[in-house]
């Protein structure tokens, strides 16, 4: 049976600098020989890892799943396999649009668990202010994700990511 390639994408929690890309291709082709991982920015930039002399990751086949550490920040990837022969030779290729989020995501959970050490809790619920920018966070965070998945639209996503990076980064003025 040929493959039918296929692939998901996630983060595992305390690495938020990581992609992981799982194959979940079905089939299979005998002069598939490896895969080859392109990340596209929204500014049509690769993403790689410090020290990869390509624009590629190389993901040998005896790998089910592969992390590779290149995110600073949240951000949207176009994100490619190439299932390539001996040659080189792009034998099957698939493209996703996919975001990575744990960076804004672990501070929002941060906030949350700020809330839950306060001894007295009622104080946290007379600060508009605090839910509000909490709430605004948490929006851009999902307003990003929508468009990834239901825009398949790169630049929004990333807009909004940007947009809550800067809120985390200016955490002692808005928390």
């Amino acid at each position: 049976m040929p493959l039918t390639p296929n692939f998901s994408t996630s983060q595992q929690a305390g690495l938020p600098s990581n992609v992981i890309i799982t194959d979940t291709s079905t089939g299979s082709d005998v002069a598939i020989v490896e895969r080859r991982v392109f990340l596209v920015n929204y500014a049509g930039e690769y993403v790689v890892a410090d020290g990869t002399t390509t624009n590629y990751t190389v993901w040998p086949l005896a790998q089910s799943s592969i992390s590779i550490d290149c995110l600073t920040e949240d951000t949207a990837l176009s994100v490619t396999v190439n299932w390539v022969d001996a040659g080189g030779v792009t034998l099957y290729t698939k493209t996703s649009l996919a975001g990575f989020t744990l960076f804004n995501l672990t501070f929002y959970y941060s906030l949350t668990q700020g809330q839950a050490a306060i001894s007295n809790p009622s104080y946290i619920l007379q600060d508009n202010t605090y839910f509000q920018n909490k709430s605004k966070l948490k929006t851009l965070i999902e307003s990003g994700n929508n468009a990834v998945t239901l825009g398949y639209d790169i630049t929004s996503a990333q807009v909004c990511y940007d947009l809550a990076t800067y809120m985390v980064n200016s955490q002692n003025l808005l928390f």
